[in-house]
């Protein structure tokens, strides 16, 4: 399982609140050495896995036109189909600490099987500013580094080219497969 229909529910209620239209994710953020690696290994397929309303999405396909690129969220409605094809790149970012620790594992298997070439993910380790609609904290895992590059190293096959610690506590990883 990778979701409850519940939690789903919950994230649903996140992306329709009127004094937030766009939801999660709207911000279009700085990806550090996302986009070098993605250019030195010129993946031909992305997916934005968990790419809310699609803004990065958005910003990733003006950026390289020549990929082909889709997103995958279940709480909306235009990404809400399980991919079922493999992608040279899954793009996770600001996705797994939303994750309903139930489901984790289940997650990481999903993103690993998916890709065939470079997983990219960013993973925030502090609480959320935001809630949902239940009051409890969007950031459903708040782990620091090593609970979460076990976790990857147990669920995601490949090599760790690349992890960084940052200022605002994000964590990104790159994994080539």
């Amino acid at each position: 399982m990778l979701y409850s229909q519940s939690y789903v529910q919950q994230l649903q209620g996140v992306h329709s609140y009127e004094h937030r239209p766009s939801g999660f994710g709207a911000n279009t953020k700085k990806l550090g050495q996302f986009h070098n690696y993605f250019e030195q290994l010129n993946p031909k397929s992305l997916l934005d896995y968990g790419c809310g309303k699609g803004w990065i999405l958005k910003s990733l396909k003006e950026s390289y036109p020549t990929c082909n690129m889709v997103g995958y969220d279940p709480a909306v409605l235009e990404y809400q189909d399980v991919p079922n094809k493999k992608f040279d790149c899954v793009f996770c970012v600001d996705v797994l600490e939303h994750i309903e620790p139930s489901c984790i594992s289940n997650v990481l298997d999903h993103i690993n099987q998916l890709s065939t070439l470079l997983v990219w993910l960013r993973i925030d380790t502090l609480p959320a500013r935001k809630r949902l609609p239940d009051g409890r904290n969007a950031h459903l895992i708040v782990e620091q580094p090593p609970y979460w590059l076990d976790l990857i190293d147990n669920h995601i096959d490949g090599t760790v080219v690349y992890k960084t610690f940052g200022k605002k506590a994000k964590l990104d990883i790159a994994i080539k497969k």
